[in-house]
């Protein structure tokens, strides 16, 4: 079976749909990833094959793009996370798929909708898929072969505004802090914050208590597939949903010190369970070419 998923230039949102494509493959069928000349690069990373669509800015231009393909190729499935994906697939009677991300809503066009998100984080969810991290290609650093002495927690900020009150509300836990940046000038580092060249959530999320973000949602719906407690220090959609599900907190730095609450590590076990207890890519896999 000839299955094609259309990505957008975006890769987190390419890494949502990458398990699957590699379940499809192991399974035999004949996949292919399409996408934008900015994002060949990270597909062919992914170790699948890559088909460059012509440039340009307009969501059209990439649509007709993806069709033209389409329509050379004659996919049985279409998958994607964007509505060009499923135009393609109406262009040549394929299975149109939607797979749905932390930042994607639900809607009736595709034929199939699955979701990565657990079902008790959607008001309206899809047909559950199990998420399966992915952030590319990693090595597991040699600062993280060893164990933590005290509760690890994976510092991760887009806005370097935050660390300074991040850094001030240390004072009051006793955790060890993973973080791989470059801190603003002036700024002291605290004896319980560990600055390391790279932390790549794929290795070190197993090994940590929690997760401190500024809203970044492929990071917090890692955190939720590990089972990890995590702080939002800004609002988001879904970082709101998973402080509603008592797994999380979202604002002020100071909210740092309850992460090890046993409140929020029930919520954040009975979301990995969710996770856990979704149907696995090959399962999904399976039915698709049914």
């Amino acid at each position: 079976m000839r299955v094609l998923l259309a990505a957008p230039s975006s890769p987190a949102r390419l890494h949502t749909l990458v398990p699957l494509a590699w379940a499809l493959r192991t399974a035999g069928h004949d996949v292919k990833i399409a996408g934008r000349p900015a994002l060949v690069e990270d597909i062919l990373r992914t170790g699948c094959v890559a088909v460059e669509l012509e440039d340009g800015d307009a969501e059209l231009t990439e649509s007709a793009a993806l069709a033209e393909f389409a329509r050379l190729w004659r996919p049985a499935v279409v998958v994607s996370n964007a509505d060009a994906g499923i135009a393609a697939a109406r262009e040549v009677d394929a299975k149109a798929v939607r797979v749905l991300g932390p930042a994607d809503e639900p809607d009736a066009a595709a034929d199939h909708t699955l979701d990565v998100v657990p079902p008790s984080l959607r008001d309206t969810p899809g047909q559950p898929l199990r998420h399966v991290p992915y952030f590319g290609p990693v090595e597991v650093p040699t600062w993280l072969r060893r164990k933590a002495r005290r509760p690890r927690v994976l510092l991760s900020l887009n806005d370097p505004s935050w660390y300074e009150p991040v850094f001030t509300a240390l004072s009051d836990v006793d955790y060890e802090i993973i973080c791989a940046a470059e801190l603003p000038a002036g700024l002291a580092l605290p004896p319980k914050v560990k600055l390391v060249d790279a932390a790549p959530p794929a290795a070190v999320l197993p090994t940590c208590a929690a997760v401190v973000h500024d809203g970044d949602e492929t990071l917090a719906l890692a955190a939720v597939a590990y089972g990890l407690p995590q702080l939002s220090l800004t609002e988001s959609a879904f970082g709101t949903r998973v402080t509603a599900a008592g797994a999380g907190i979202s604002g002020a730095a100071e909210g740092i010190s309850r992460l090890t609450d046993e409140s929020l590590r029930a919520g954040a076990d009975a979301l990995r369970a969710e996770v856990a207890a979704s149907p696995a890519p090959r399962e999904v896999a399976a039915a698709l070419a049914s």
